[in-house]
């Protein structure tokens, strides 16, 4: 069995924290659990219908306190374990074992469900009672549960990627507190989701062909998140020796160009008028995730290393075909910008086409701008670096954080400014949220071309640090 698994286990069950949240979860759902069932009784005097939605009450109300503290306690607690482990004073003993890197990762994860899977126990009677009072169905309770446990290790493996990512502390507790933001958000936004899809009945939701394709492909589109996270923290895990980005690069290579044709698929069928949107989002989301890579790119390496070095295929032909994927910031930078060069291209060509609507065309030219403006912040920091700031010594390790600073700073500067009033903050370079009005867009693009060709030189003998 995997020692860290044990280990984290072992460490859980003595956690006060864990004793304590369990120990509230379960008082709480006793408390819950009697208080509903007596309104319902009492309820059930006045209006007799009311006995049919019972069930679905109860098991909602059970359901949102288990998601909760699922969603919110336990990625959180998987935060603050690695943190202390990484960033204290002592570091633990295994980050020098000689167990590969998937082990501490996927150790640590299997924990991280194990509790997840302590909750469940917890609050199976009360699901089950909620079945018996009536109301809801076997099917609608167990989907419920899966996607709940989904949403969790997706959200567990987005708390390993901030805590395993390299920042300075400052930075990083602003990251946590951002993490614990969006953990709250994302537990609203299930919980509503989740009533909802109880109260159509995933009867209902399956046996329509719409509904349950859309359903299918939010659960594989979880997946594909997940598999992301998994691969960007075990780059985290392993040493700064190795091709650590690669299997990440790889991965998302293969999940873009998979969702890519299922988009183009569906686009073409005419089926449904959700689905003919399906290939401008994917393109959409493409663009941003390869201009969010181009600002994390910025600080790898420079140079593969000596080790890495050693490492390469003697073909020539297995070179070319590999550099896309292997650790360097050039290496970064090329396959950012052939992806958000993918994902404009693609996406273009949707737009231009006569069934555009002129709100989902100003949609798209939103999300253009947006991807176009976090690119050129990140070529222009790349070759600032490159001809002034190397100089000073600041480590490349530091461009992908500071350049977000940046963007963070400007936003926050000009977004007050364009809600006190200010005219022409829409039409701003370097406004994020810019709108699209005839002259942001070709300035965006030249902004990037302009940066492009004046990196072209560092490019081409990327000097060493």
């Amino acid at each position: 069995m995997n020692a860290v698994l044990l280990k984290e286990l072992r460490q859980s069950v003595r956690n006060r924290y864990v004793l304590a949240a369990y120990v509230i979860f379960i008082v709480a759902l006793l408390i819950v659990a009697g208080v509903k069932v007596s309104l319902s009784i009492r309820d059930s005097w006045d209006n007799p219908q009311s006995v049919f939605s019972a069930g679905n009450t109860l098991f909602l109300v059970i359901h949102g306190i288990f998601a909760a503290l699922a969603c919110l306690f336990i990625p959180t607690y998987v935060l603050t374990r690695i943190t202390r482990e990484r960033w204290g004073t002592d570091l633990d003993l295994m980050y020098v074992t000689p167990m590969p890197p998937s082990a501490l990762l996927i150790g640590k994860f299997c924990s991280a469900m194990a509790l997840a899977g302590l909750l469940l126990s917890g609050a199976l009677p009360f699901l089950a009672l909620s079945y018996f009072i009536g109301g809801i169905d076997v099917l609608s309770i167990v989907m419920t549960v899966i996607l709940t446990l989904e949403l969790v290790a997706i959200l567990t493996l987005h708390a390993m990627v901030v805590a395993i990512t390299p920042m300075p502390k400052i930075i990083h507790r602003v990251a946590q507190l951002g993490l614990v933001m969006f953990l709250v958000g994302t537990v609203q936004a299930w919980l509503a989701i989740s009533s909802y899809a109880c109260y159509e009945g995933y009867m209902s939701i399956l046996g329509n062909g719409r509904s349950c394709v859309t359903l299918v492909e939010l659960m594989a589109i979880g997946v594909s998140v997940a598999g992301l996270f998994y691969t960007a923290a075990l780059a985290g895990f392993r040493s700064v020796n190795l091709d650590r980005m690669r299997p990440f690069r790889i991965l998302a290579t293969v999940l873009f160009a998979a969702w890519g044709g299922i988009a183009a698929l569906q686009s073409s069928l005419h089926m449904y008028m959700f689905f003919e949107e399906a290939l401008k989002l994917w393109a959409s989301v493409l663009m941003l995730f390869s201009a969010g890579m181009l600002v994390v790119g910025l600080s790898e390496r420079t140079d593969p290393g000596a080790y890495i070095q050693k490492r390469l295929p003697r073909s020539r032909i297995r070179q070319a075909l590999g550099f896309l994927f292997r650790t360097g910031q050039l290496n970064a930078v090329c396959w950012a910008l052939l992806l958000l060069a993918a994902g404009l291209a693609i996406s273009n060509a949707t737009l231009t086409a006569e069934n555009a609507s002129p709100m989902v065309r100003h949609t798209w030219r939103s999300i253009h701008v947006s991807a176009l403006n976090i690119s050129g912040y990140a070529l222009t920091m790349l070759a600032l670096w490159h001809y002034a700031l190397r100089f000073t010594r600041m480590p490349a390790t530091a461009l992908w954080w500071v350049t977000g600073v940046v963007m963070v700073l400007v936003s926050a500067v000009l977004g007050p400014m364009r809600a006190g009033g200010v005219s022409g903050i829409d039409s701003f370079v370097g406004y994020l949220f810019a709108q699209e009005q005839g002259v942001v867009l070709p300035l965006l693009y030249g902004w990037n071309a302009i940066t492009l060709l004046i990196l072209l030189p560092a490019i081409f003998g990327f000097p060493k640090k």
